[in-house]
């Protein structure tokens, strides 16, 4: 226990001092000033962005130049330490034994678990059947994508017939779209259609009326507005019979 927390207590410090003072994070392309200290070029150039004078961020020791060299030494140890570090993590991401601390490299048949070689020997395990655990693994995996197949290709078929709907669906909107659009047009005809009736009604009822007073009146006026009352008529008639034929000859 004391040797591992030795060994992360030295690779804190070796972060710590593989860390850029401006940024914080590993080096990235370090470059080195004339005062010995170390930033990454970017962090070092944007720091001397809009400054009148190029000085160290820690010291603040001017710099004798604008385009310091890189430190390639820094810049090896910060490579190795990220792959270092990565593969530590890589490793300790792999699943343990919760007895015995070692990889869970078996699966034990008779008890349904994954277990560890030490497991394998213990005499919980004795006389048990073990399977490699990658290969058991990879068997469950081929058993479940066969099970999702059926799935996959009812997905399909279910996508098709929705696909279809979608169509159905767009042409039942235009079909009403359409007997809309012709429901106003018949609409209208037929409001104007109206609007001449009730003008020949209108005008058929004057003409009665006037004949009929014309009826009422001595013999003589009548006699003399006779030919002009029978001419009205008729032509009244032919107007009301028209109207008769265009009312049941209609859409």
């Amino acid at each position: 226990a004391d040797s591992g927390q030795y060994a992360e207590k030295m690779a804190f410090q070796t972060e710590e001092d593989l860390s850029c003072p401006v940024c914080q994070d590993i080096f990235k392309d370090p470059v080195v000033l004339s005062c010995s200290h170390s930033f990454c070029k970017h962090c070092l150039q944007s720091w001397w962005r809009g400054k009148p004078v190029q000085e160290c961020p820690v010291c603040k020791r001017r710099s004798s130049r604008s385009d310091p060299p890189r430190n390639l030494a820094l810049k090896n140890l910060c490579e190795t330490f990220l792959l270092e570090r990565d593969q530590r993590a890589s490793a300790g991401s792999e699943s343990l034994c919760s007895l015995h601390s070692e990889k869970l490299k078996l699966f034990c048949l008779d008890h349904q678990q994954p277990v560890c070689l030490i497991c394998r020997d213990s005499k919980t395990h004795n006389n048990h059947r073990f399977r490699p655990i990658h290969e058991f693994a990879q068997d469950h995996r081929e058993e479940i994508q066969k099970s999702l197949k059926p799935l996959q290709e009812k997905l399909k078929l279910f996508e098709q017939v929705k696909g279809n709907c979608d169509q159905t669906a767009e042409h039942i909107k235009a079909r009403i779209t359409a007997l809309r659009e012709e429901e106003e047009l018949k609409s209208q005809m037929m409001k104007e259609k109206i609007e001449a009736l009730s003008r020949e009604i209108a005008a058929l009822s004057h003409t009665i009326r006037a004949t009929e007073e014309e009826l009422r009146g001595d013999d003589v006026s009548f006699l003399l507005n006779y030919k002009a009352a029978v001419k009205r008529v008729q032509h009244m008639w032919t107007t009301e019979h028209y109207a008769h034929m265009w009312c049941w000859t209609g859409p």
